[in-house]
């Protein structure tokens, strides 16, 4: 196998590939996502604290609420902040996953990210990555519509229809899953491969091909394991809060949770990108480089202990530790 070559991982190595580099890079990806989640955390809260009448909650918390205009009104304003402070958040998170992905891919190739470059690189291909989420959202709205449709118009027919009914809501059960996991590769191939909106959605289709089952058990498997350490890490830093931190306490921990996770999931959907890539078509570092617009990297010089070859399962291969008996790495 060649050096630049790329071998097919298991679910276990690529966890242990994304860990890996998230440790060992935890600062530039943690500082590029902060650089974009916490701004928009911000205006999400002073969005939020402006909506929010002083006694709307009072309101709301009476055992017999007065539902007059002024205070639907004041709902209305509340739901329409929240509305905005969700797109902020949204656009604010596929711009850092955009760029986390970008990152791990200059890792691959032995250069050290840095986090303006990156999110330079997600910024112009944020409108591409909207389209497609859109894209997504309408299909699976529509899908979603006429599913619900049909079981409505079948179960209020005699003759099979409530059967009928079953069976369509069976299938938009199986179907929203399967499109959703089909997808998951959309962002790495929109920034990797500056494909158009559509050719992304189509090309993520083909990656996962045969290899959605793999897929959804590697992206369930992260899902689970930030899950549980996001409870664990909330319920710490809110116990030592003075009533939980209110609104402001509460958009704070999700933000710095946010900071923490999201480089580790980005870093998971990355290296299954690429591992999905090894598995349907010839695929090795050149070819990433050229697909980037970054120098190919040079290959290892024997470097490296002969005990790790170059396919382990921790690739790409870091520079050695500078000691007192090698000089320490060129660039």
């Amino acid at each position: 196998m060649s050096e630049q070559s790329l071998r097919p991982l298991g679910l276990g190595e690529i966890i242990d590939t994304a860990f890996k580099i998230y440790t060992r890079h935890w600062r530039s990806l943690m500082l590029l996502v902060g650089a974009v989640v916490v701004p928009a955390g911000i205006a999400s809260y002073l969005i939020l604290n402006a909506a929010v009448p002083p006694d709307l909650t009072r309101q709301l918390n009476d055992p017999a609420p007065v539902i007059d205009e002024a205070l639907l009104n004041d709902m209305l304003r509340f739901l329409g902040a929240a509305l905005a402070a969700a797109v902020i958040q949204s656009a604010a998170a596929v711009l850092a996953s955009a760029g986390s992905v970008r990152a791990v891919a200059e890792i691959y190739l032995g250069i050290e990210p840095d986090w303006r470059r990156s999110l330079r690189t997600a910024a112009g291909r944020l409108p591409s990555i909207l389209i497609a989420g859109l894209l997504m959202i309408a299909a699976i709205f529509a899908l979603s519509g006429g599913v619900w449709l049909l079981v409505a118009v079948t179960a209020s027919t005699s003759n099979g229809g409530s059967a009928l009914a079953a069976l369509s809501l069976f299938a938009w059960l199986v179907l929203v899953p399967w499109l959703v996991i089909s997808w998951a590769p959309a962002i790495p191939v929109l920034v990797v491969e500056k494909t158009s909106p559509p050719g992304a959605l189509s090309r993520s289709f083909g990656l996962v091909r045969g290899r959605w089952w793999p897929t959804f058990g590697t992206l369930l498997t992260t899902s689970l394991i930030v899950a549980v350490l996001s409870g664990i890490a909330s319920r710490i830093i809110q116990s030592f809060l003075p009533d939980g931190g209110g609104l402001i306490g509460g958009m704070a921990v999700s933000v710095a949770i946010a900071v923490a996770t999201t480089p580790f999931v980005v870093c998971v959907l990355a290296v299954l990108y690429f591992d999905l890539r090894t598995r349907h078509e010839p695929f090795d570092l050149v070819r990433l480089a050229a697909d980037v617009g970054a120098p190919p990297p040079a290959p290892p010089t024997g470097s490296a202990p002969p005990s790790l070859p170059p396919d382990r399962p921790d690739w790409p291969p870091l520079p050695p530790e500078p000691n007192g008996d090698a000089p320490p790495p060129l660039g």
